[in-house]
């Protein structure tokens, strides 16, 4: 009983004093407690609020998922501004790009087979009613025929790469006027190419809104290309024997450097030259290949490389004749006869042909027949002959003036000099003077002499001389000139022709030029470089009148041009424009080579054609940047179809009605049924 008392008291005490102690401290947490009932009550009643608000969310996304999924089963679309509304049948004009740089690679092989499959699946996409025509580089009237889808398909086979390049307005609006002359009431055209933009000018089409317009651009995986962008030589000279040098420009379009690639010149079929050469990234360099030519008068070479997949440029073509003989007029006065030292320098050279006429009887019919004429110490220059010596440099004649000894008419020589805009001739000088300077940047004494003048060199001696008076409006040449300032010879230039005026005549009493050692190459070279300066080459495409030798062909007999391999020929138009024969191709040489020009069956010269250069650089226009050139040259209907995975026929559509947004729905409609499933994962009641 003891025992259990005090356990009693024990437990009664550890049960009433928390009471105690809580009924102590009842009213000094009454205020406390009453604050956390309301805060448990606050919390229940917002929970309860985002629970109503996830609910909200989970509706509004649900509400979403069927709004979207509905717009896209009924393909929503924007319409192109000032669309084409008119029904009926339908014409269509394809144009496939197949110039040069479209034997660019991409996954689908060349970008011309890429551009006709796009082709393909276009017309393939038209009705039974509907027609197409398909329109290439070649401008031709028969490819442009309207046909059916399936004859278009079956004419698609046939078209190959072609060395025509057009501009794109050239393009779209020869697609215009095809479809205005269709008869049908709805008008497409389709571009499709790789738009190069050398290529991209618009600045003369205008364009009509009847036509709605589509762009389809193709791509190529790689856009490197190497090619060979001319050649030429520094001399128009070219002589039996001699070394040539040929210089030769190469241009890497690629954005990796070339090294050490091969370069092989052919002289008519012969292998002459072979070097190697680098370029830098975007860049140009230029070599010389050197040779000697045969002893033929016409050569025709080629200049190879080798560069995959652009091909087109890697071989240049050229031509040109050895100068064999150069026929030389001199006109002297009758008293004078023939000058010595023209006729030993001009008449024992077997590459000048020399002719001696008098002053007093000329035929001036025979003046084109000549490459240099020679003045020797003529009195006077009368009406008739300056106005034939005026017909003869306009056709590129060249002239060499000596004033004579004594009796000069010096107003009829001034005349004829100031109606040329050259310096007139004033009185003689009667001082002792000497050559002080030669020029030599003239081609005249170019390669004369190993180096420069040397203070001690010994030049000629003048006892008198005609001053020449120059005026500040008067462009010309100086290549001798004497110690005081005055000119002994002096270079003009009219049109492609060269008049030389020597101040001295040739006479002992005046200088003793005639017997110094520089009067040979002075007057040698005067005579070789009136030498006809040669075309190497000719650009097809490029309407240009091409010079022909001024024959008499006998009767019924025509100019004919043959490829060198006597594969192809054609009759060229000629016609003679101030006595000059003039051939005109008109588009008859299609591809690239060397040709024969023949008269009968003589060989009478050489010509080369070389494909134009334009395509050889891999710079395209960017959708972005196709659709800004349409905007700024006023095309409104028309659309950039995208290179995107989808088939072409998926796209077409758009052309006619507008944008379609239909993917764009399911996107959405995707987009808030993740969020709805977020919404129920994530965010827990």
């Amino acid at each position: 009983m003891n025992f259990l008392f005090p356990s009693f008291l024990y437990a009664l005490s550890a049960i009433s004093i928390p009471i105690l102690i809580h009924l102590f401290n009842f009213r000094r947490y009454k205020k406390l407690y009453f604050s956390n009932v309301r805060f448990l009550k606050e919390v229940v009643q917002e929970s309860h609020s985002k629970s109503k608000l996830r609910q909200l969310l989970v509706l509004v996304c649900r509400c979403l998922i069927i709004i979207f999924l509905v717009l896209a089963f009924a393909q929503p679309f924007i319409p192109l501004k000032n669309g084409v509304t008119a029904s009926g049948a339908k014409a269509v004009s394809i144009f496939i790009d197949n110039s040069f740089s479209m034997m660019g690679l991409n996954q689908n092989g060349t970008l011309l087979d890429d551009a006709k499959d796009k082709a393909e699946q276009i017309a393939k996409s038209l009705n039974p009613a509907d027609k197409v025509q398909m329109v290439s580089q070649d401008f031709s009237a028969m490819q442009e025929r309207w046909l059916n889808k399936d004859e278009f398909t079956e004419q698609l086979k046939g078209l190959k790469v072609s060395p025509a390049s057009r501009m794109l307005g050239e393009i779209m609006a020869r697609q215009e006027d095809n479809l205005n002359h269709s008869g049908c009431p709805v008008k497409e055209s389709f571009v499709i190419s790789d738009f190069q933009k050398s290529v991209a000018g618009m600045s003369s089409y205008k364009p009509e809104e009847a036509v709605s317009e589509a762009i389809i651009p193709v791509s190529a995986e790689t856009k490197n290309n190497i090619d060979i962008d001319t050649c030429w030589f520094n001399t128009p000279v070219h002589l039996p024997g001699k070394v040539e040098q040929m210089f030769v420009k190469l241009m890497n379009y690629s954005t990796a450097e070339v090294t050490e690639k091969p370069i092989k010149l052919f002289v008519n079929g012969i292998e002459k030259a072979t070097a190697s050469f680098s370029i830098a990234p975007h860049a140009s360099t230029t070599i010389t290949l050197s040779y000697v030519p045969d002893k033929t008068i016409l050569q025709q070479g080629e200049i190879k490389i080798s560069d995959y997949p652009i091909t087109f440029d890697d071989a240049i073509f050229f031509s040109y004749k050895l100068s064999a003989n150069i026929p030389v007029l001199c006109i002297h006065p009758d008293s004078l006869k023939i000058n010595t030292s023209l006729s030993y320098l001009y008449g024992k050279d077997s590459l000048f042909s020399l002719t001696d006429a008098s002053s007093n009887h000329l035929d001036y019919s025979t003046f084109s027949y000549y490459r240099l004429i020679i003045l020797d110490e003529v009195p006077s220059i009368t009406s008739g002959m300056s106005t034939e010596l005026m017909q003869y440099l306009t056709k590129g004649g060249d002239l060499f003036i000596i004033p004579p000894t004594s009796g000069m008419e010096q107003d009829s020589y001034n005349k004829f000099l100031t109606s040329l805009n050259f310096s007139p001739i004033g009185n003689i000088d009667t001082t002792h003077l000497k050559v002080d300077k030669l020029n030599y940047q003239s081609p005249i004494y170019a390669g004369v002499f190993e180096q420069k003048q040397h203070p001690n060199m010994d030049l000629p001696v003048v006892y008198k001389h005609y001053r020449i008076l120059h005026s500040s409006n008067v462009a010309y040449e100086n290549l001798m000139k004497l110690d005081n300032g005055d000119d002994l010879l002096d270079e003009f230039q009219y049109a492609q022709s060269h008049v030389y005026l020597l101040s001295v005549s040739l006479s002992d009493a005046f200088s003793n030029f005639r017997k110094h050692a520089i009067f040979v190459p002075t007057l040698y070279n005067i005579g070789l470089y009136s030498s006809h300066q040669q075309t190497l080459y000719y650009t097809l495409g490029k309407e240009q009148p091409i010079e022909a030798p001024n024959l008499n062909l006998p009767q019924g007999s025509l100019f004919k041009i043959k490829s060198i391999t006597d594969t192809f020929s054609f009759l060229p138009e000629r016609r003679v424009v101030n006595d000059k024969a003039l051939l005109f191709i008109h588009n008859q040489i299609s591809a690239a080579g060397n040709y024969k020009l023949i008269a009968g069956d003589s060989l009478i010269s050489g010509y080369s054609f070389n494909y134009n250069r334009k395509e050889s650089e891999m710079n395209f226009l960017t959708p972005t940047a196709l659709d800004s050139l349409c905007k700024n040259a006023g095309v409104k209907n028309f659309s950039v179809l995208p290179s995107t995975g989808d088939t072409l026929p998926a796209l077409l559509s758009e052309v006619n009605r507008g944008k379609y947004y239909w993917k764009y729905c399911i996107l959405l409609a995707l987009l808030f049924l993740a969020v709805e499933e977020s919404l129920l994962r994530l965010w827990k009641e």
